[in-house]
């Protein structure tokens, strides 16, 4: 992204921006997200916004200023190569929790058991099978 870290930017920079620093910006988004081989529904996902969003942004339409907030400030609350413990969880728990929130209660309750058991899979699976 620009020198500055984006998420010290805030939206009334973005809205003082001329159309041509937004398309850069954006522009800086979009080589960013295909740096991170990150798809544009999952940056859509991240910033909460739709993935329509992101290819009217890729092909050039001006993107409003809130929107270019939260798309820099999801690209900078997700690390970059491996991520640690600490930004891994931040990463799964941005992506989970509005997908569990739409869930009905019930949903909930499966959902939270299916997670369960695919992460004691992954712990058997890493301990080589053994319980």
């Amino acid at each position: 992204m620009e020198q500055r870290n984006e998420q010290d930017r805030s939206l009334e920079d973005f809205e003082d921006m001329t159309v041509d620093e937004r398309k850069e910006v954006a522009r800086q988004i979009s080589a960013e997200r295909k740096n991170r081989n990150i798809t544009q529904e999952d940056l859509a996902r991240l910033a909460g916004v739709p993935a329509k969003t992101i290819s009217n942004l890729e092909t050039g339409r001006t993107p409003q200023a809130a929107t270019l907030l939260k798309l820099t400030r999801a690209l900078d609350n997700n690390p970059r190569g491996k991520p640690d413990d600490t930004s891994a969880l931040r990463m799964f728990t941005d992506v989970t929790a509005p997908m569990y929130l739409q869930l009905s209660e019930h949903g909930r309750a499966q959902a939270l058991r299916e997670i369960v058991l695919l992460l004691g899979a992954a712990l058997d699976h890493e301990r080589g099978g053994q319980p």
